[in-house]
């Protein structure tokens, strides 16, 4: 009885498969659809899916583009408007000086006076420009 019990056992242990042939059969990966393929196929499917990555991302920096052209020429609209308001204030604000200055100082003076004030603050300005214009780092490369 023993016996019978004991051969059980190994027969049992014998149907076990051992851990080396367990590690391979779970390291096998099923067969998938795309191991099937060749590999001409394969490479032609990789190829169409980066041609379609690509035209998909044409067509979005297509419709940004679009969208940030419509945006800057609304900001343009806007900035040119403001710059025709701002000259045009300060046309009005000249003259406007130029008949103050004229009452007490005659016509000849206020406008020399004006016109000297403005070249001079127009110096000024230039000249902070082009300093700040001269040390703006325009390539990385130089130092």
């Amino acid at each position: 009885m023993l016996d019978s019990k004991n051969a059980a056992i190994e027969e049992a242990i014998e149907d076990q498969p051992s851990p080396d042939e367990g590690e391979t059969v779970q390291t096998d990966a099923p067969v998938s659809s795309t191991d099937d393929k060749p590999l001409k196929l394969q490479v032609s499917d990789l190829v169409d899916d980066v041609r379609k990555l690509a035209e998909a991302e044409i067509e979005y920096y297509r419709v940004k583009l679009s969208v940030n052209m419509a945006a800057t020429k609304t900001v343009l609209v806007l900035f040119s408007v403001a710059i025709i308001l701002g000259i045009t204030t300060m046309v009005a604000l000249i003259l406007g000086i130029l008949l103050i200055l004229s009452h007490y100082w005659g016509p000849v003076a206020a406008t020399g006076l004006l016109t000297g004030g403005a070249l001079l603050l127009t110096t000024v300005l230039m000249t902070m420009a082009i300093k700040r214009a001269r040390k703006l780092p325009l390539d990385e490369n130089d130092q």
